[in-house]
């Protein structure tokens, strides 16, 4: 506390408030006492004239005397108030305080004019007939033509000490208020006090030269935060002024280093004042050469930037701007901007020049203009074709119908031709400028594959062309617009069949793609040919628009040159990869990742049972392991296993599956608990299915047991490949099935 009164400022503060709290706590006290008082006589006498009436319901008008003594005596004890009945001349009926026929006549009490005048009436005074004072309050009561005065007495004393009580209360509440706002007061004036030395000490070290950083934390929105805001900000103006030359040298150097442009700063007579790291990597400055003061000749040796920067500094910018492209070596190509570089005196100090890297831009003009040579050449082809024919039949036609037809029949193929390339290059433009909406939804993929393929069964039998699909079991299906899916595919079997010589296959292919937990799914679709295949170095630019490996055969075979890039951009826009693989005389592998509809799945724990889980149930949990793709555990048991059969493990590895790692069980090696589907595998008369209490949902495959098949080794393994072949079509379709149920 000593520390609060050191500043006399305070001192007074604190002090003028203490005088006006004990101003506002005289004032409240003596002003809320009265007003106590004065509520609490209010209350009671609403109360006391409530009772009254009651008091003279219960009161027979019949009796006065000595029996109404006795009534009103009992009830005043009853309510702890004086009761008196008083006639409208005065005369006393009946009192509960002492005898009514000795009493004095009340026609003169105040209460009872009032009541008599108003209906009721209440007074304060001091009772001659009890000795003390006492708080009045009388009613008038009309019964017909009976009237009297039926009045209530309340001790003042007890007024007093109530009130009394209710004053110290009052004042014990104002006296806690008081302490607390002083305490409250203490601690504000010293949180105050603590403030200003903190303003006193902050222009203490400015007066001796020291300017403090940041030396007020202003996290409030007071007038003295206000303050030490503008001191701290007036801190950190002054000392950007002192730095301000190395603030303005860094300021430009970020700026440099965050341009992408190339700059050069030269003075008047060449040599570098300026280079930012683009301009170093674009002169070829190796690391660590500091080129600071180097001619421009030192700097780079090719003639035309030599001469770009020659004539940057010769220029008159007064006049005209000066701006350039030039090329350097490997394709690069710049646009060079300059200006005068001038001095505070606005005298030309040296030249700012700006190189902007436009390679990529150049790059796109010659494809653009590669593309329109491109197009030009494929729309002449067929025009030129469809000219010379048509004004052969107009000028000299034919005599022989034949010759008529054929030229018709020229006409019609070229017209044909620039009907798809059009097509195609309108398809294209949409795909690559994104005014193509997809109809995203789910795509059956072997609805899709049955769809593309139906459409070259014809192409494919006049050219002795074996064209299949194999469409994994269980696939999701594909999240895509179905129309263009189609196309795409329509585009890759159509290159396929094309360039497959007869006899040769063509092939689609769909599987799913393995992908880590918390990864998209995705599916692969493989389009196989059995062609001639394409040139390594030629793979790379098969999606180019017009890009043909045998223009020749391409264009007599009626190709566009525009399908595999229609397939690359109908792929980018469903988010998949296109990957091209081809071996020279053995075919071509076009492979499409697309995404599929992502599914919740209903994992199912699958128990495969037989007798001697040696041959049925190992191939069927074989087959269920390699096929099951939504996260089922496969099991599989026997009653009386038996070491899994040798043929069995054989029959299973020509399928491409090696269950030889696969041993034989008993029911006690499976948490028969959890099964939740259950397959019996027997079929012979002489062998009984064996029979274990579970809930689990079952199921019955009637398949013979290729162990006991009798004959020669050929035979025998006919047997176990028929036994095979039945047990993976079964769970195929146990797969397919339960993954619709879980869709």
């Amino acid at each position: 506390m000593k520390r609060l009164w050191n500043s006399s400022l305070i001192f007074k503060f604190f002090l003028s408030y203490l005088a006006i709290i004990a101003l506002l706590f005289a004032s409240f006290y003596f002003y809320s006492e009265a007003l106590l008082k004065d509520l609490y006589t209010s209350s009671l006498g609403a109360r006391m004239e409530r009772e009254s009436r009651l008091l003279a319901k219960a009161l027979p008008f019949q009796l006065e005397g000595a029996p109404l003594d006795v009534l009103t005596r009992s009830l005043s004890d009853e309510l702890g108030v004086r009761i008196t009945i008083v006639a409208l001349d005065g005369r006393v009926l009946g009192d509960s305080a002492e005898s009514a026929e000795g009493m004095e006549n009340h026609a003169g009490r105040p209460e009872i004019v009032e009541a008599l005048a108003k209906g009721s009436g209440s007074a304060i005074r001091h009772s001659t007939t009890v000795g003390y004072d006492l708080f009045y309050r009388a009613i008038l009561q009309n019964e017909g033509s009976r009237k009297r005065i039926v009045r209530l007495a309340f001790p003042l004393a007890d007024i007093e000490k109530r009130t009394s009580a209710l004053g110290r209360a009052l004042l014990m509440g104002l006296l806690t208020a008081s302490a607390l706002a002083l305490l409250i007061a203490y601690v504000f004036f010293r949180h105050f006090g603590r403030r200003l030395g903190r303003l006193v000490e902050f222009s203490r070290q400015v007066a001796g030269g020291t300017i403090p950083h940041d030396f007020f934390s202003t996290t409030g929105r007071d007038e003295i935060n206000l303050l030490e805001r503008h001191l701290n900000e007036m801190g950190r103006r002054l000392r950007d002024h002192i730095q301000q030359i190395v603030a303005e040298k860094e300021k430009a150097d970020s700026i440099l280093r965050c341009m992408i442009e190339s700059v050069l700063v030269l003075d008047p007579k060449g040599r570098v004042l300026v280079i930012n790291e683009q301009a170093k990597r674009m002169f070829q400055v190796p690391p660590g050469r500091d080129v600071q003061g180097a001619s421009i000749a030192e700097l780079s040796r090719h003639p035309e930037m030599l001469a770009v920067m020659r004539e940057a500094l010769e220029v008159e910018f007064a006049n005209r701007g000066y701006s350039k492209e030039v090329e350097l070596d490997e394709g690069r190509w710049f646009s060079v901007n300059a200006v005068s570089l001038k001095d505070g005196a606005q005298e030309v100090c040296g030249s700012i020049l700006v190189f902007h890297d436009i390679s990529e831009i150049k790059r796109l003009e010659m494809v653009r203009s590669d593309f329109v040579a491109n197009v030009s050449h494929e729309l002449r082809t067929p025009l030129t074709a469809i000219r010379g024919y048509v004004e052969t039949l107009l000028r000299t036609p034919p005599d022989d119908p034949a010759d008529t037809r054929h030229f018709l029949a020229v006409i019609e193929r070229n017209t044909e031709r620039l009907s798809r390339l059009t097509e195609d290059l309108l398809t294209l433009s949409d795909l690559e400028s994104g005014k193509l909406p997809l109809a995203r939804r789910p795509v059956d993929i072997a609805q899709l594959a049955q769809r593309v393929l139906e459409v070259f069964w014809n192409q494919a039998n006049a050219k002795n062309l074996e064209l299949n699909k194999q469409i994994e079991p269980g696939l999701p299906p594909l999240l895509g617009d179905f129309d263009r899916l189609q196309q795409l595919f329509i585009n890759l079997i159509d290159n396929a069949v094309k360039y497959t010589p007869s006899g040769g296959k063509v092939s689609l292919k769909a599987a799913r793609i393995p992908a880590a937990p918390g990864a998209p799914l995705m599916v692969q679709l493989s389009v196989s040919d059995t062609g001639s295949g394409i040139p390594a170095n030629d793979i790379p630019r098969l999606t180019e628009r017009f890009y043909r490996v045998d223009k020749a055969r391409s264009r007599e075979l009626g190709g566009t040159g525009l399908g595999l890039a229609i397939v690359k951009h109908i792929i980018q826009a469903h988010q998949g990869k296109l990957k091209i693989e081809s071996v020279m005389q053995k075919g071509t592998t076009v492979h499409v990742q697309l995404p599929a509809v992502q599914q919740e799945t209903d994992h199912k724990n699958i128990l495969f049972l037989c007798t001697g889980n040696s041959c049925r149930s190992q191939m069927a949990e074989g087959f269920a392991r390699r096929l099951a793709v939504n996260g089922h555990r496969i099991y599989s048991a026997g009653t009386a296993p038996k070491p899994v059969h040798p043929l069995a493990v054989e029959v299973m590895k020509e399928a491409g599956i090696d269950i030889s790692n696969q041993s034989s069980k008993g029911l006690d090696a499976v948490p028969l608990d959890s099964v939740d589907l259950l397959i019996t595998l027997c079929g012979d008369a002489a062998e009984t299915c064996p029979a274990v209490p579970m809930d689990a949902r079952r199921d019955h495959w009637p398949l013979p047991d290729p162990a006991l098949a009798r004959g020669d080794e050929e035979h025998i393994l006919k047997v176990f490949r028929d036994v095979r072949d039945a047990i993976r079509a079964r769970v195929e379709g146990l797969l397919i099935a339960l993954a619709n149920e879980g869709s």
